[in-house]
């Protein structure tokens, strides 16, 4: 009876590492491949799965950027439809900025958000930045925020003249 047990227990202690060994190899053979950047300080790590969003890796750290919201409306804007670039503004697009910090035109990178200079504001100065929102609810629940702002492209200062 003990021969019948330890042949039993020497099967079953097979069969689970041949188990175990099969399950190691499908999730090594199956995985995706993921890797984890450091972007910068005080911004959380991103997982970049197959490295398909590379660009979020790139750019230079501007450092650490006061934001605000704003809209279109009269208490954000005083109703003005145009930028001071002339541009209509879009909502995950067009940020105020000081010029003599981030010229017209450039592009800087909060989040996983490409935003592009448009605006200017009385109140936007240094480094502060106001990014526009379809509607003043949401303008409104930004509220004040520190990010981390990225420069993906600085637009020329003679790109800054408007005629």
């Amino acid at each position: 009876m003990k021969s019948i047990c330890k042949l039993r227990n020497k099967a079953l202690t097979f069969m689970a590492l041949t188990g175990a060994c099969i399950l190691l190899f499908a999730m090594t053979a199956f995985a995706e491949t993921k890797v984890v950047q450091e972007i910068g300080p005080g911004v959380p790590k991103i997982t970049v799965e197959n490295q398909e969003i590379k660009e979020l890796a790139e750019g230079t750290s501007l450092g650490i950027f006061t934001t605000s919201g704003y809209c279109n409306c009269d208490k954000c804007s005083g109703g003005h439809n145009l930028t001071y670039n002339g541009t209509v503004p879009q909502a995950e697009y067009t940020i105020s900025a000081d010029l003599t910090v981030l010229p017209l035109g450039s592009k800087v990178r909060i989040g996983d958000i490409i935003y592009t200079v448009e605006d200017k504001g009385s109140s936007v100065s240094g480094n502060k930045l106001d990014i526009f929102y379809a509607s003043h609810e949401e303008a409104w629940a930004h509220g004040l925020q520190e990010v981390e702002v990225f420069l993906i492209e600085k637009a020329d200062t003679a790109e800054e003249t408007i005629s």
